[in-house]
């Protein structure tokens, strides 16, 4: 009779522990199918990622506005951080949007500087307060301060914006 109930004993605990154990692996499954959503969509759009033009110095930036001057295209400038994690979102998710790419790779240069890294190159002619910020110029490589903006800005919105800049042939200033 003791081993009954021994054995009744154990079956209980080891079920009680297979269902802690299988609810806990449904949370972790959740949170990864989240992480693999995004990590799915970066390594989907891998090969069609606008060409983001590093740049370390201003006069790097010039060279930049230059040519998307002659290309008669609007140059982005895009401001990040190594430890910002809409940074991240932006370039993983925003960016990695084809219909974001497709826009960019038509009527952009794009150009990306590491705050983290280059700020004294920067921090005069743009004091940043706080990262992701994205400037934009016109096809005379004026700045378009209006437009400027800070944060995230998810792939619907951002692509409005690019596309409805990209359609003012001389934008407000």
């Amino acid at each position: 009779m003791k081993n009954i109930f021994r054995l009744i004993g154990i079956l209980a605990i080891l079920g009680a522990t297979s269902f802690y154990i299988w609810k806990s692996d449904n949370k972790e499954t959740s949170t990864l199918e989240k992480v693999e959503k995004i990590t799915t969509a970066s390594i989907l759009n891998k090969e069609i990622k606008p060409i983001f033009h590093e740049v370390k110095t201003l006069a790097r930036l010039e060279f930049f506005k230059i040519d998307a001057m002659i290309n008669k295209k609007f140059l982005l400038l895009y401001f990040h951080t190594n430890s910002c994690y809409y940074c991240e979102k932006m370039k993983n998710i925003t960016f990695a949007d084809s219909r974001v790419q497709k826009e960019l790779k038509t009527n952009y240069i794009v150009v990306s500087v590491n705050y983290s890294k280059f700020k004294q190159s920067f921090k005069k002619q743009f004091p940043l307060g706080g990262t992701p910020a994205i400037f934009f110029f016109d096809k005379e490589g004026k700045q378009i301060t209006d437009e400027n903006f800070y944060g995230y800005q998810s792939a619907e919105d951002f692509y409005n914006k690019i596309e409805r800049l990209a359609k003012v042939e001389k934008p407000t200033k």
